[in-house]
């Protein structure tokens, strides 16, 4: 591939923008805490990633602030600091501009928070652009409207791979021609009642650690018991090489490969044996003519889940081979929490901060390892280290497995 990062936001429960980000990652922050957004009393999970300290008037117009749902508040927030990291105060041309971003439960809090006003108020109480901000798609239209990109605007939801299929699929528009430049990414917001009370009904989070938050998400370790569900959104401008150079622009990684599949086989679990998971990370390493050999460092999905943990593990060992215990492997959804449809563009930034910067961002709460992991999880601190050749992936409901590769490019501002 021929397409660059040359500029991403932020907005996640550990920093907004990236120098806060990078700081926090570079500590191994964690940003779970007892959940704030409503009483989590009546709950088994009473913790959550929230994004504190977010002033959506920083980033759009009041009246707008007053009326979109959070989901979109905060993709406008990481879409306007990508803009701002990639030096661009305005488009050369709006209409070769595009937004693909990911989203799971997308605005389904705002779907929730109406129906509760309709139920208890009335319909005249009802905000009367419910139709217009009730469906996922309003997060990429509200930056494009915000952002002015008259190129595509779509919004991808494919559960928790949502975002790194955004980003993947964003390439694929730039090498066919159709835009110069493509916002990518993902934003989610589920910390809402309904939504929160299906993943505890589902037993899916973290429940023992409630007098602990910090300790609460796990991954990788014996006594983990589920995922912190957070909130956030990363967003990057894409754009291709040769444009990037053009106009002097700092270019943050190359992104060598994507690849996504899916094992058709059931909506809450992988397939065992992992085959389609493999082809989804074997074909990201072949689309960037790269081998298991170059690769220096993964993000992995890492859940914290019973089931996901030791299936990702399987899944490096059958691609890295007698390599793969001395490969640094992390999940920073021990920091940040697993932000559903949001999680593979978080998580890709943190890897490009990463590769930047020079050092592995960690696995907090790694006391004692599961037997079933049995890799470098760069436990409880960040490394140093040089990466050069990175892979960040993604696994979600329905089956579904996707991966990314970047690679710290030459010329790199």
């Amino acid at each position: 591939m021929a397409v660059v990062i040359t500029g991403m936001g932020c907005v996640t429960p550990i920093g907004t923008g990236r120098p806060a980000f990078s700081a926090a990652l570079r500590r191994g922050e964690s940003g779970t805490r007892r959940l704030s957004r409503f009483d989590p009393g009546g709950y088994e999970c009473q913790v959550a990633a929230e994004v504190v300290d977010f002033r959506a008037e920083d980033f759009m117009p009041l009246r707008e602030v007053r009326s979109l749902p959070r989901v979109a508040q905060l993709a406008v927030a990481g879409a306007r600091l990508a803009m701002e990291d990639a030096r661009l105060r305005a488009w050369p041309d709006p209409t070769r501009v595009g937004v693909l971003l990911g989203t799971s439960g997308g605005s389904g809090s705002y779907q929730f928070e109406q129906g509760l006003i309709f139920v208890e108020r009335g319909v005249r109480r009802m905000h009367p652009s419910f139709p217009a901000y009730a469906h996922n798609g309003v997060i990429a239209s509200e930056c494009a409207i915000q952002l002015d990109a008259h190129g595509p605007v779509f919004t991808v939801s494919s559960a928790c791979t949502s975002s790194t299929d955004a980003i993947g699929l964003a390439c694929a528009l730039l090498e066919a021609g159709t835009v110069d430049f493509i916002l990518a990414g993902g934003s989610d917001a589920p910390l809402a009642p309904l939504l929160f009370a299906s993943f505890d009904r589902l037993g899916a989070m973290a429940r023992r650690f409630n007098d602990r938050p910090e300790q609460a998400s796990r991954p990788f370790a014996a006594d983990r018991d589920g995922f912190v569900l957070g909130e956030g959104a990363g967003v990057f401008v894409l754009e291709k090489r040769e444009r990037a150079r053009e106009r002097s622009a700092p270019i943050l990684a190359e992104i060598a490969g994507y690849g996504a599949t899916c094992d058709a086989a059931h909506h809450f679990t992988q397939e065992e044996s992992g085959v389609d998971a493999t082809r989804a990370v074997v074909e990201a390493l072949r689309q960037g003519n790269l081998s298991p050999d170059d690769v220096d460092y993964v993000n992995a999905h890492g859940t914290a889940t019973a089931q996901n943990d030791p299936f990702e593990t399987a899944i490096f060992h059958r691609v890295f081979g007698e390599r793969a215990p001395r490969l640094p492997v992390s999940s920073t959804k021990s920091m940040v929490g697993h932000l559903l449809g949001a999680c593979g563009a978080v998580e890709l930034a943190a890897t490009i901060v990463g590769m930047h910067e020079g050092f592995l961002p960690p696995t907090l709460n790694l006391d004692e390892p599961d037997p079933a992991c049995d890799l470098d999880y760069v436990a409880h601190r960040a490394r140093p280290a040089q990466i050069d050749v990175a892979l960040s992936t993604s696994f979600g409901f329905g089956s579904r497995n996707a991966a990314l590769v970047v690679r710290k490019p030459d010329d790199a501002g």
